[in-house]
């Protein structure tokens, strides 16, 4: 049965995955379009006048694009990942954590030690089931050590652009509201439009932003719906999408207000 506005059948159980036409590529093979939050540190921000961005501007890390401090997408799919940096000031308690779990500490080394594209197995160190591990546990008010994403494709509601963004850490409330509001949709997500925006949040360790998410008033264009349809299929697919920030994309994570929020939104 059809949306007689839309034309558009109801909508579908989504599934996290990107096949861009061949479901044979490893989830490493594929740079995607990942929107961050450009920080005080972050590269984009540095330059004086020919600086990149504002602090608080929206990024994109693979077009290099520059969205400003208000960014209208259509959500399509939600997926959940997990991710585990690594940096000095964290090692000693991850290793306290996975000795007392009677697992090996990690190797030497700061960076990406571990993480997982199906939020079940992990792939790297230490590997296992997200269930069995200690660093994917909250304790108390403090949450994992192993940080959850939730993460949302969507297009760009001016050009039909496709964008990652990722909520984790201070930001993951927001994510949550975003995954209901596609989640809850009596329709397919994309007959809605969401507006992020930034704010600054300050502490004793400086000044930094993070997002809000609201629903918009107005409905996609037309001409998206057709594009949106075609990413859903495109996204539907059994490969999983890698969103893991890259070393430099990540400056900012350990000096943001506790508990942190990603440089990704």
């Amino acid at each position: 049965m059809t949306d007689q506005q839309t034309g558009l059948v109801p909508q579908q159980p989504q599934q996290a995955g990107m096949t861009l036409g061949q479901q044979q590529l490893d989830p490493g093979d594929i740079v995607p379009p990942r929107v961050k939050i450009v920080q005080q540190m972050s590269q984009e921000a540095q330059g004086g006048k020919n600086a990149r961005a504002e602090p608080g501007d929206f990024f994109n890390t693979l077009t290099q694009a520059n969205y400003g401090p208000e960014l209208s997408f259509i959500p399509i799919i939600t997926f959940k990942q997990r991710i585990m940096l690594v940096r000095e000031n964290r090692r000693k308690e991850i290793d306290g954590a996975l000795t007392a779990a009677r697992l090996e500490p990690l190797s030497d080394g700061d960076g990406l030690k571990c993480r997982s594209f199906d939020m079940i197995q992990g792939i790297g160190e230490p590997g296992i089931l997200c269930h069995d591990c200690p660093l994917s546990r909250w304790d108390g008010n403090e949450p994992p050590l192993c940080t959850e994403t939730y993460n949302v494709a969507g297009l760009r509601a001016e050009d039909g652009e496709l964008i990652i963004a990722s909520f984790s850490k201070s930001s993951a409330k927001v994510g949550k509201r975003v995954f209901s509001i596609v989640r809850m949709s009596p329709a397919k997500p994309w007959t809605r439009v969401l507006t992020a925006t930034t704010r600054e949040v300050t502490n004793a360790q400086g000044t930094f932003f993070v997002p809000d998410v609201a629903v918009a008033q107005e409905s996609p264009m037309p001409e998206l719906l057709r594009t949106a349809e075609y990413w859903n299929r495109e996204l539907g697919g059994r490969a999983a999408i890698d969103i893991t920030p890259v070393e430099e994309d990540d400056v900012d994570q350990d000096r943001e207000p506790a508990p942190a929020s990603e440089s990704s939104f």
